[in-house]
């Protein structure tokens, strides 16, 4: 077995490669393991035809801006629920370059990604991924906001399968991850900006011509309704009835918009709980911890009791203990918890300690 955490001298990068189980044990031990690996994107379900002898792996590289890695996948189901996507309250782009493998997409529609195939995820969006041979894949994960100004419906685009072979941007934005993937270990922060900036480019290039059609009214509300609720999370008076007016929506259609994560206050206070553990974590301008007070005031509570109930209540310890630069451990593996706080970091927006106290 060969569980690796690797921080290089330049690039970040965590990996998980697996051999193959000899015993049956070993592949409970191993599916365990695999599963928590890739919780931060999907929920995963064994298969009859799961077989976990062969390897399996998996190695992200932190570019700064952007994700890109590989995949070596045993035959399995993934499910991202509305809930988990509602929980990280994030709304990036996932392409993965099939190279081997067969799953089966379903979204509202149901589509087939063989070798060859890019499949097209809109991580705000649920999505269920029933592989019934094991994948191999090249992975990129973009910010919405690294994409070109091009009129892009990623929402449209969620649980599409576009053929990148048959592509020249696909195939050149494909080749072009391998190539700085073979080249991590010799990158350096310097490069990082130019190259995140023309594998964008190059996505951007190739969804344009994968760009679907349909459904696209009531996705860009759902997306637009959540990015007001994130970019107005310092607002005390942001609720049902602020959005009644921004959206003009009635109080009935959006309970059933987000009956699905616990209605609108809790998903508000959800929001608000995440932004506010990630202010603490990051150090101020004059250095140590933000005041809890402050970092209150920025996340929409309007006194610090109340803020600190709910926040001990969401992660079990209070605001005042934690400490600038660490993030809480985590349950679970620590590998999956980096790759759920590189998710969660790639906002793409301006940092929030902007509207911090001094």
């Amino acid at each position: 077995m060969s569980l690796v955490n690797v921080v290089g001298p330049l690039i970040d990068c965590v990996e998980m490669h697996h051999n193959g189980a000899q015993q049956d044990r070993d592949s409970a031990r191993l599916w365990d393991e695999w599963r928590t690996h890739v919780s931060p994107f999907f929920d995963l379900a064994e298969r009859d035809e799961t077989d976990l002898s062969q390897p399996v792996a998996m190695k992200t590289f932190h570019l700064g801006a952007l994700l890109v890695g590989n995949v070596v996948a045993p035959a399995q189901d993934l499910v991202r629920e509305a809930r988990k996507s509602a929980r990280q309250g994030v709304d990036h782009l996932l392409i993965q370059f099939y190279t081997k493998g067969r799953s089966r997409i379903e979204t509202r529609q149901e589509r087939l990604a063989t070798g060859g195939g890019a499949v097209i995820y809109d991580l705000s969006q649920p999505v269920t991924v029933r592989s019934d041979q094991a994948v191999d894949a090249v992975n990129i994960l973009l910010p919405r906001v690294l994409l070109s100004s091009e009129p892009l419906r990623v929402e449209a685009l969620h649980g599409q399968v576009a053929d990148f072979r048959a592509d020249a941007a696909g195939q050149i934005a494909f080749t072009t991850i391998q190539g700085i993937m073979s080249c991590a270990d010799r990158l350096t922060p310097q490069h990082l900006p130019a190259l995140t900036a023309a594998a964008a480019r190059l996505c951007s290039g190739f969804l344009s011509g994968a760009q679907a059609q349909g459904e696209e009214v009531e996705w860009r509300a759902r997306l637009e309704i959540r990015h007001f609720i994130r970019s107005h999370l310092h607002n005390p008076d942001l609720g049902v009835e602020l959005l009644q007016r921004r959206f003009g929506l009635s109080r009935a259609a959006l309970y059933r918009e987000f009956a699905g994560e616990g209605g609108v206050q809790t998903f508000i206070r959800e929001r608000r709980l995440a932004a506010a553990l990630r202010l603490l974590t990051r150090p101020s301008a004059r250095g140590g911890r933000p005041r809890v007070s402050s970092v209150a005031y920025a996340t929409g509570f309007i006194e610090d009791k109340s803020f600190s109930r709910a926040f001990k209540t969401k992660f079990g310890f209070l605001p005042s203990e934690v400490r600038a630069g660490e993030m809480p451990a985590m349950a679970g593996d620590d590998k999956a918890g980096r790759l759920l706080a590189w998710l969660r970091d790639l906002t793409g927006e301006p940092a929030p300690e902007a509207r911090l106290a001094g």
